[in-house]
């Protein structure tokens, strides 16, 4: 059929035109000139650089809050985590016109993720329908959107305000790319900023018609240029004194070093007498955050604080919370105390990115106690109240107990014991002075004393670590002593009791609904003698605290080859009819003490270094016997060709598991312990190794099959092998299904991990169970061969001494040596073996024995057949040996 015929309104005159007008129109409207979008900052010409003058401003931003773009591009609002922008100058220059600076920059908008409900900081969570915890696992969270712009424009001094254009690309939420974004971007700096002004606020706005980018409105706390008001005050302290930390004791006052002790969120403690406070703030959030703080060389402080529910809020993100406050003062040098007043962030606008300064009248406070003691353990702690009111009412706060990457001076620290007394008595009426064996944690072993602990019914985990041991302070790596040159701390260390405080965080049990981490602290004494712990403790309640509860655990001997090293009980002192009477919670911690922990890492590298030794020489007998054959040429005849392809299987079927971690280390399971990369360069190696070794096995199989094929008597050969089939096979089957019925009959059979957590088990599929159980054929390689040498009565030296031998040694070592592992090793919850693995044989108590006793009795049956005849224990009379002989092939030339 023959094509239509062309619309001859189309035809090339008209086409070309329009062809060429339709790339100028779009770019016309995508690629506008700066002065089109910024009329009111004309362009200026850059001045040469070296003009000196005053220093010029960064005008960087490192993080902010940003509403609008769409939810496509940047996902929801609010969400899991926060939106967020940054903008970074990356030249600042003087021009033409004194007022103008020419400025270019990245703006770098992340969306957030979609929202999750709240679970808590716990490693488990309940399952419902098995109505248990079971492991809190990690949650896809969706793709974060963001679009990077390269943007270029003008700042003016004068008025503080920034107008930019520039294109952007990225990635939206759903996964989808962006490119070439056209926007233009209006920034207004506070010039200068103050306590009424320290927004700096923003909208960026795409300038293209077919652009799916929804205006942006930006907001971000402003980081320079800020001029101070008169100085805050804080009310003198009720002692008379304040107990406060020293931090900058002997050197000078450092913002960086303030706002990392500050970084940690507060808990709001609203006490009987905050009432009127919190109702007159509109306070009644669970957490407080200094969520921006910057300052000036003289001791000027200003901050940004926010106050919220969230128990995980992102505090290195600008945050807005349920509600925010600005404040401003000073840090009072001789008080080691920071003193601020505030006003109330207000929502200005439609956009939770419309923000604006209300009512002052805050005060705040914030400083470091000197002395802990059981219920007052704050690393910082802090006031708020209303300057207005004259009832002098606050609201308490406290961060945690010491703030992560710490680095300050703690020497000054002290902790005050009020518990040890009852502790004593219940130490005694629980028999936990009772003598034991062995040698047992003590101050020399500090870090042993951090566990962490599975409740054993109901379900739960925690951690407890302590926090002073004797009158020293444990900073989680190290001890700190308040006073260097007191002898008391090193005398108390030394005593039989020792007080200790610890902090324990715990899931479960207590809160099943909400999952939150609980905090107990607890204080009393440690027998380093009998490795024994007894503490009372205390925890909150809603706004109460309840302290009669009693800890108790005792840990392992340092010695002792056992995986469970601290067995104990956490109890409620009250009476059941108590309404915060609490069930008995058995505990128990499974692992490894700092010095098995080291033994661990060096068992890794010995068994790395046995696995590479072990292959090498695995080679190295295979070569022997290919020498051998060439020597002598009738053993290639009288070799089972069974027995050398279930080797090679023994070799081909490693390599085909790990293939990808010959070349590239795909291992998932690491071992953040070890030092270097001597195990992965090991591990290199062995499957290098291994693959030599399998080619050097197949080449034996190969040599041996032709010899066979061509061999004069191959009748009389393969009818041999045939019945060698018949006897291996079978068993081998039978083998194999035993190994199925095993499989279903304990797959969900009882697992050390299981009892402790509740957890399921992580199961061996079948396959990994066949592997097992073709290590076990492995071991016992040597049984076709036997076999058929009964069946043919051959004397002929099918193999070498070397090579049945050593193979039969390498096989049996992993025997042995896992019965000296099991003996001289703690095993971890996830053992990481390196050689003589479950995942490549059989190994038990019971498999250890009979396995080598096995391969040993093969290897002598071979040696006494190579010397008397194959069928040297059947007795008959009858038997005749045979033996294969050369026979001469005739070629054709």
């Amino acid at each position: 059929m023959a094509p239509p015929r062309a619309n001859p309104s189309f035809h090339s005159p008209f086409l070309l035109p329009l062809l060429l007008l339709i790339p100028a129109a779009l770019s016309a409207a995508e690629t506008s000139p700066y002065s089109a979008h910024c009329p009111a900052l004309p362009a200026a010409p850059d001045l040469a650089e070296g003009g000196g003058g005053a220093a010029l401003p960064t005008l960087q931003l490192s993080t902010g809050y940003f509403s609008g773009g769409g939810a496509r591009l940047f996902g929801p609002d609010p969400s899991s985590q926060p939106r967020s922008f940054a903008f970074l100058p990356t030249s600042v220059l003087r021009t033409a016109n004194a007022s103008l600076l020419h400025v270019s920059a990245t703006l770098t908008v992340s969306g957030g993720r979609r929202p999750l409900r709240d679970r808590g900081r716990n490693l488990f969570e309940y399952d419902g329908h098995a109505h248990r915890l079971r492991p809190r696992l990690p949650r896809f969270m969706g793709r974060r959107g963001y679009v990077t712009f390269g943007l270029e424009g003008y700042y003016s001094s004068a008025s503080g305000e920034l107008c930019m254009v520039g294109t952007g690309s990225g990635r939206a939420a759903d996964g989808s790319p962006v490119h070439f974004l056209p926007v233009v971007l209006r920034v207004g700096f506070p010039s200068p900023g103050n306590l009424t002004r320290p927004f700096v606020t923003g909208r960026l706005e795409s300038t293209s018609s077919f652009s799916p980018f929804e205006p942006v409105s930006l907001v971000a706390y402003a980081e320079e240029d800020y001029t101070y008001a008169e100085s805050a005050s804080c009310p003198p302290p009720a002692a008379g004194r304040l107990d406060a930390l020293q931090v900058f004791e002997g050197r000078n006052f450092s913002c960086a070093h303030l706002n990392s002790m500050l970084k940690a969120p507060f808990s709001l403690i609203y006490g009987s007498g905050s009432d009127t406070t919190a109702s007159s703030l509109g306070l009644q959030q669970m957490y407080m955050y200094v969520n921006r703080m910057h300052c000036s060389d003289d001791g000027a402080v200003r901050a940004y604080v926010v106050f919220t529910n969230q128990t995980e809020a992102s505090m290195y993100n600008f945050m807005l919370g349920e509600k925010a406050v600005v404040a401003e003062g000073f840090w009072n040098q001789k008080r080691s105390q920071v003193c601020l007043k505030g006003c109330h962030v207000v929502n200005s606008g439609p956009s939770r990115a419309d923000l604006a300064v209300g009512e002052c009248g805050i005060g705040m406070s914030f400083w470091f106690p000197s002395v802990w003691s059981l219920q007052q353990r704050s690393f910082a702690a802090g006031l708020v109240w209303n300057a207005s009111l004259k009832t002098g009412e606050a609201i308490a706060a406290g961060s945690s107990t010491i703030t992560p990457n710490f680095r300050g001076n703690l020497a000054g620290l002290k902790y005050q014991y009020t518990k040890v007394d009852e502790a004593k008595k219940y130490y005694k009426e629980n028999g936990l002075n009772k003598k034991r064996k062995g040698k047992f944690p003590d101050s020399n072993s500090y870090r042993d004393l951090v566990f962490r602990f599975y409740v054993q019914k109901g379900g739960g985990s925690g951690y407890a670590s302590p926090v002073t041991i004797g009158s020293m302070l444990f900073d989680g790596n190290s001890l700190v002593v308040p006073d260097p040159f007191s002898r008391h701390a090193t005398a108390e260390m030394k005593q039989r009791l020792i007080n200790v405080s610890y902090d324990i965080y715990y899931v479960g049990n207590w809160s099943l609904e909400s999952f939150h981490r609980r905090h107990i602290s607890a204080e009393g004494v440690y027998d380093a003698e009998t490795g024994s712990l007894c503490m009372i403790a205390c925890r909150e309640v809603n706004v109460s605290s309840d302290c009669e509860i009693l800890v108790t655990a005792q840990f392992s001997s340092l010695d002792a080859k056992v995986t469970q090293h601290v067995k104990g009980k956490i109890r409620s002192l009250r009476k059941k009819t108590d309404p915060l009477f609490f069930e008995t919670l058995d505990i128990a911690s499974y692992g490894m003490y700092i010095d098995q922990v080291d033994e661990s890492i060096w068992r890794m590298d010995l068994e790395s270094t046995m696995a590479l030794i072990s292959m090498t020489l695995s080679c190295i007998f295979i070569a022997v016997q290919l020498f051998h054959v060439k020597k002598v040429p009738e053993a290639l005849s009288a070799m089972s060709i069974t027995m050398l392809v279930v080797l090679a299987l023994g070799y081909m079927i490693p390599l085909v598991l790990n293939f990808e971690a010959l070349f590239k280390n795909s291992n998932k399971q690491t071992v953040p312990l070890s030092g270097g990369g001597w195990l992965e360069v090991n591990e290199v190696m062995v499957r290098i190794i291994t693959m030599i070794t399998f080619l050097l096995q197949l080449r034996l199989l190969q040599v041996a099959w032709s010899a066979r094929s061509t061999d004069g008597t191959k009748a009389e050969s393969w009818a041999a092998e045939r019945k060698v089939l018949w006897v291996c096979l079978p068993l081998y089957i039978i083998g194999g299904v035993i190994t199925w019925v095993v499989h279903m009959r304990f797959k969900h059979g009882r697992r050390m991990l299981r009892h402790v957590v509740r957890m399921t088990p992580v199961r061996h599929t079948f396959w990994e169970d066949l592997v097992s159980y073709g290590g076990l054929i492995l071991d016992g390689f040597l049984l076709p061969q036997v076999t058929l040498n009964v069946f043919s009565d051959s004397k002929v030296k099918a193999l070498s001494p070397v090579f049945y031998i050593g193979s039969t040694i390498i096989r049996a070592l992993p025997h042995v040596y896992d019965l000296f592992r099991t003996q001289h090793f703690v095993p971890s919850l996830r053992p990481s073996y390196r050689y003589a693995s479950p995942h490549d044989d059989l190994f038990s108590q019971a498999w250890d024995i009979v396995i080598p006793c096995g391969a040993v009795l093969l290897s002598v049956l071979l040696f006494f057949q190579q010397w008397l005849g194959g069928a040297f224990f059947l007795c008959s009379k009858n038997r005749k040996t045979s033996e294969y002989e050369m026979v001469a092939t005739v070629s054709s030339e």
